[in-house]
């Protein structure tokens, strides 16, 4: 009886010690586990703090490209001026560079002067969606036999025919275009349409500057 007591005891003995053995075990993995959690999630917060800010994009304001409306007049029979002679007035023009330029302009010198059939002037270029508008109405393209004058900047590829048939019991005929003006630079606008003196139209007027040759500065 003695004996048997003594082996039971013993053998519960090293049954405790597995256990104790076995808890420790899993207690020091417990222990390991939160240590790797808190190095990698350490590390990352280094990181990350180490990392350079990157600031938000900064967003480019629009350019917003310039607008300026000028106004001109096609006169005739004007006091201290040579009669008979059409001039533009003002001849002389200054409108801002890399811009929109409207321009209005008024003809007073009524009646049709004939361009040559086929002629390119004849056709509105170089205005912003092709077209001018005359009293009211949107045009590309004149008739050579309805063309009064034209309003020509060679150098910028600009070209609108001028009708002579003004809105019944009006004194002028109205046309309105837009156009783009580029780099500086000083140009030339004057008339294509045959409206001057001599057997030919291209006299007179024509060829004298303050009448129909005028000067835009684009500054």
């Amino acid at each position: 009886m003695f004996q048997e007591a003594n082996t039971f005891s013993h053998s519960s003995g090293q049954e405790s010690k597995q256990n104790s053995s076995l808890f420790m075990l899993c207690v020091q993995l417990f222990f390991a586990m939160l240590a790797f959690v808190a190095i990698v999630g350490g590390y990352f917060v280094l990181l990350t703090a180490l990392s350079p800010i990157k600031s938000a994009p900064i967003a480019h304001a629009a350019v917003i490209e310039r607008h300026v409306n000028v106004s001109l007049n096609i006169v005739i029979n004007q006091a201290g001026m040579q009669q008979d002679w059409p001039a533009y007035s003002p001849t002389a023009m200054t409108v801002p560079a890399n811009s929109l330029v409207t321009v209005t302009i008024h003809n007073y010198d009524l009646g049709d002067t004939p361009l040559p059939t086929n002629s390119p002037f004849s056709k509105v270029q170089g205005t912003v969606g092709g077209v001018a508008t005359a009293n009211g109405l949107a045009y590309n393209y004149l008739a050579p036999a309805k063309v009064a004058h034209t309003f020509t900047i060679s150098q910028l590829n600009v070209n609108v025919p001028i009708p002579g048939d003004a809105p019944k019991g009006a004194t002028y005929a109205s046309v309105t275009f837009t156009f783009h003006t580029g780099k500086a630079g000083t140009y030339t606008f004057q008339c294509f349409d045959p409206c001057g003196t001599g057997s030919s139209g291209w006299m007179g007027p024509m060829m004298t500057k303050g009448y129909m040759v005028g000067t835009l500065t684009v500054q």
